[in-house]
C-alpha cells in the first residue's frame, strides 16, 4: 500500500512537471533568437509601447522591397504614440516610423514614414504611391513595406547595421525633445549595440 502511494505521488509530480513544460514550450517557441531586435517586457509604464522584438525580411517575389516588423506587448490605437525602427547602412542613419498624433494640443493623424538622417535631421524619403504600413492590434504587429530605393538602395550582400527600436507615448510637441528625467518612463528604447545586423538577400 505504501509502495502504491509513493508511486502515485511520483506520477503526480511527473504530471505537474509535464504540464508546466507544455505551458512553457509555446512561450519559448514564440521567442525567436533570430530577430534582429529583442527587448525585455515590462520596462516601460505602458504595455502598448512595450517592444518585444523587431525584424527585417524580404520576399523573393518582391525583391524591390524591404519589409520591417515591430512586435508590441499590447498594441492599442492610442493618440500621441510613435513607433520606429532605426538602423545604419553605408554610413547613413535610416528609420521607418508610425506617428499617431500628439495629445497637447490634441492633433490626430496616422502618419507612416521612412527617413534618412543628415546631421541628426530627419529627411523623409517616403513614397506615398509605393510604400505602405499596417497597424494590427490583434497580432500586436506594426509592419512597413518600403522600397529599397527609399533607404539607400541596399544590394544583395549589403548589411543593415546597429538596428534598434524606439517607441513612445508623447504628451505634447515638447515630447519631441527626449528629456531623460521626464521621457524615459514614457518610452521604450532598445540598444543599438545589442541588435543583430541584417544582410540583404535579394
Amino acid at each position: 500500500m505504501g509502495g502504491k502511494g509513493k508511486m502515485k505521488k511520483i506520477i503526480g509530480i511527473i504530471g505537474v512537471i509535464l504540464l508546466l513544460a507544455c505551458t512553457y514550450m509555446p512561450m519559448a517557441a514564440a521567442y525567436n533568437d533570430e530577430y534582429e531586435i529583442t527587448d525585455q517586457t515590462g520596462d516601460t509604464n505602458y504595455e502598448y509601447i512595450d517592444v518585444i522584438w523587431g525584424s527585417f525580411y524580404e520576399k523573393s517575389d518582391d525583391p524591390e522591397y524591404l519589409f520591417v516588423d515591430l512586435k508590441i506587448a499590447d498594441l492599442k490605437d492610442k493618440i500621441g504614440t510613435v513607433y520606429a525602427i532605426h538602423w545604419s547602412y553605408n554610413g547613413a542613419h535610416y528609420d521607418v516610423s508610425f506617428h499617431n498624433g500628439i495629445m497637447v494640443p490634441h492633433t490626430v493623424f496616422k502618419k507612416w514614414n521612412c527617413d534618412r538622417y543628415i546631421w541628426r535631421r530627419a529627411i523623409s524619403t517616403w513614397e506615398f504611391e509605393s510604400n505602405s504600413g499596417s497597424f494590427d492590434v490583434e497580432t500586436g504587429l506594426i509592419s512597413w513595406k518600403i522600397l529599397k530605393s527609399c533607404v539607400g538602395n541596399p544590394q544583395p550582400g549589403d548589411v543593415l547595421t546597429q538596428p534598434y527600436a524606439f517607441t513612445a507615448q508623447r504628451i505634447s510637441k515638447m515630447g519631441l525633445v527626449p528629456l531623460r528625467f521626464f521621457f524615459r518612463s514614457l518610452c521604450d528604447v532598445t540598444s543599438d549595440t545589442d541588435g543583430i545586423d541584417y544582410t540583404i538577400q535579394y
